[in-house]
């Protein structure tokens, strides 16, 4: 599988990709933090910016403000989910499947590639 990243050539990265990006609560810059992109925040405008959720503030959510946007020149591709330990995707796979969001655009591509890079790591581990 192909990684887009955020250069000239290639702008739109996949959900799934995990990046690092500033966090802003309330208009206010929180630090930068690791998030997973969910998707374009407009389809039509790639340069409008990417969905993102922190996924080590927590469940996605508006609440604690886990769920956000960035700009495309203000991220930078560390790797994709799958590159995630067992423990970290089974975390994140819960978190999405309690909060219910596979009917919004991205979470549920999110969540099928969480749920296929932890079977097949759980696959190695026990030898199948």
């Amino acid at each position: 599988m192909t990684v887009a990243t955020a250069s000239a050539t290639q702008t739109v990265l996949e959900p799934g990709t995990v990046v690092r990006t500033p966090r802003y609560d309330e208009g206010k810059n929180t630090g930068v933090r690791r998030a997973i992109v969910l998707g374009l925040w407009n389809e039509d405008a790639p340069k409008d910016g990417y969905k993102v959720w922190f996924y080590t503030l927590g469940a996605p959510s508006f609440a604690p403000r886990t769920l956000g946007m960035a700009f495309t020149g203000e991220l930078t591709a560390l790797g994709t989910v799958e590159e995630m330990s067992e423990r970290t995707l089974l975390r994140l796979h819960t978190q999405l499947r309690d909060y219910n969001l596979r009917n919004l655009a991205g979470y549920g591509a999110v969540e099928h590639r969480i749920q296929k890079a932890g079977l097949r790591l759980r696959a190695l581990r026990l030898g199948q």
